[in-house]
């Protein structure tokens, strides 16, 4: 019964994210292959893919869409050819001191800008979790750092964008012991093929020993229009 309850949820959430977003018909560059391309497919839009992690592409060899394989700080176009810009839970993997570059290159390449990102700050539990999985990147030389909705939109601003919408999409139900057990299988073994640390995964595994439930933080969305 909570599987099936927090399946539920998280298709609301989802729902949620996207209801306010017009994208049927529109060029959409969708920085980072995945569940957010399917999403865009299904509304109609018309996607392209910028991923620069070739064993993604590969795990997502379902999705039929234009991939370009670089980093988007070298997406080698310009001059507006795409109608929106996309960083669903992919922004946060970029170094900070590299956002306002990366804004200012969205705002090159498509007039509309969309943000997703998970809150910074949740129930105790998230948090420990989420500083967990920032330690554990950060001592390969990636990130995960996320950021309030204020920095966001700071950061869109100075980047040129106007702020047109914002919202915060709240999760309503927790992640059960097992479920939780899962996403924490699932997170080693990708920490693994990255090469982090065993002193991160053994701590990861034992997390839900510690913790019976946790409920994922807000997620901000946040639109944003250039001149």
């Amino acid at each position: 019964m909570s599987a099936m309850r927090y399946r539920f949820d998280a298709e609301r959430v989802q729902e949620e994210i996207w209801k306010d977003i017009e994208v049927r018909d529109k060029v959409v560059i969708d920085v980072g292959i995945g569940e957010s391309t399917k999403k865009l497919i299904e509304l109609g839009a018309r996607v392209i893919c910028v991923e620069k992690n070739l064993q993604k592409v590969e795990e997502h060899s379902s999705i039929k869409v234009p991939i370009m394989l670089c980093d988007f700080l070298n997406f080698p176009f310009r001059n507006r050819v795409a109608d929106l810009v996309i960083f669903h839970f992919t922004i946060h993997e970029i170094n900070p001191g590299l956002h306002m570059k990366t804004l200012r290159l969205a705002g090159e390449v498509a007039p509309q800008l969309l943000i997703v990102e998970p809150a910074p700050r949740g129930s105790p539990v998230y948090e420990e979790f989420s500083r967990l999985w920032r330690d554990a990147m950060h001592s390969i030389g990636g990130f995960e750092d996320y950021m309030p909705m204020e920095y966001w939109e700071n950061v869109m601003k100075q980047a040129g964008f106007e702020v047109i919408r914002r919202k915060s999409v709240k999760w309503r139900v927790e992640l059960s012991r097992d479920l939780l057990r899962e996403i924490i299988e699932k997170t080693a073994r990708e920490w693994l093929g990255m090469g982090v640390s065993s002193r991160f995964i053994e701590e990861l595994r034992k997390f839900p020993t510690r913790h019976s439930k946790m409920k994922w933080s807000d997620i901000n969305v946040i639109l944003g229009k250039a001149p």
